[in-house]
């Protein structure tokens, strides 16, 4: 647990190890990671005499919540997803985990996930006084929020510098593609980025409409600039989804083109062996009276017949552009 508090002059935010009482100006943010947040509703009940709904309590427990607000007369839920890195999450990228928001007047309360990296970075930035602090717990939010999106695009370039390498061998004719097992993966996390960043979308919207206060120029002018980067990244998942599917076409157009060319140059040499195996079958039967049979140099005149018809026949389809 790490408590933070802000004052509204902007100022450096002080670490505490204690909060007796929410500051008058400004304030407190309390951030609990959910390994030590089994009590954290005891914090508002205490300071402001607030009881947190069961079930927004439990919401904030849920690794897995999907993005969602709610809120009552007294406080603003937000669970927005996240995504954070794993050890061993090997080939998937899309790896999401929900923080819990909780704003309360001249408090703030986060349940979050111990990986997720974007409170660090906000933390780490507070020993930068060249940053403008917030002086609001609404100000604050939008920082993190903004954080977390900001790792939507560091995957976001991993997740297509990936499928630009699958889908380069997926065209290159001279290998055959194997790797669609990986290749369908990859499809996979980019279509559950662009879900995510969709039900994102929709949270803030929802938050923007019925926020318990009224909400001001300066935080709907950030909202949708919040919702405008999201925005972006959505259509970058979408974009890269149909990247693969014009490679998918463009790989299976090429190799009906081998097919096609394969099948030409087969039909051509059936084309020129039909009649070479029409004469040598009248050759080969076995009649009496075949006055060819007794001929001296007939032999060869058969041979300079089968070579003079298949010259003829590859001249032809040459000059037809068949091969």
């Amino acid at each position: 647990m790490q408590i933070y508090q802000f004052s509204r002059q902007g100022e450096i935010p002080t670490r505490l190890e204690r909060l007796e009482r929410v500051p008058s100006e400004g304030f407190a943010w309390v951030d609990f990671t959910r390994d030590e947040a089994d009590g954290w509703p005891q914090w508002p009940q205490r300071l402001l005499g607030v009881c947190v709904n069961e079930e927004h309590v439990s919401d904030s427990l849920n690794v897995d919540h999907p993005s969602y607000f709610d809120g009552t007369d007294e406080y603003d839920m937000v669970v927005f997803q996240g995504l954070t890195p794993e050890v061993n999450q090997g080939e998937n990228l899309i790896v999401g985990k929900a923080a819990a928001f909780f704003l309360f007047d001249h408090l703030l309360v986060t349940v979050r996930s111990p990986e997720n990296l974007s409170f660090d970075i906000v933390t780490r930035k507070f020993c930068e006084t060249r940053l403008r602090f917030p002086s609001t717990p609404f100000g604050l939010v939008h920082v993190v929020l903004d954080t977390m999106v900001e790792r939507y695009l560091s995957v976001t370039d991993e997740l297509e510098d990936r499928l630009e390498q699958i889908t380069d061998e997926l065209i290159d004719p001279r290998h055959p593609f194997h790797d669609w097992q990986e290749l369908m993966a990859y499809r996979k996390q980019a279509h559950k980025l662009e879900l995510l960043c969709g039900k994102n979308i929709d949270t803030l919207d929802a938050w923007r409409r019925e926020m318990r206060l009224e909400i001001t120029d300066n935080q709907r002018i950030r909202l949708d600039d919040l919702r405008e980067h999201i925005q972006r990244i959505s259509m970058h998942a979408d974009s890269l989804q149909r990247d693969i599917e014009i490679a998918i076409q463009l790989h299976f157009s090429a190799v009906a083109n081998r097919t096609n060319k394969i099948m030409r140059s087969l039909t051509v040499l059936s084309a020129i062996f039909f009649p070479l195996t029409l004469i040598t079958g009248i050759y080969g039967m076995n009649f009496a009276n075949m006055p060819e049979l007794q001929w001296r140099h007939g032999y060869f005149m058969v041979l300079g017949l089968l070579l003079l018809v298949a010259g003829l026949l590859l001249l032809y389809f040459k000059r037809r552009g068949i091969f």
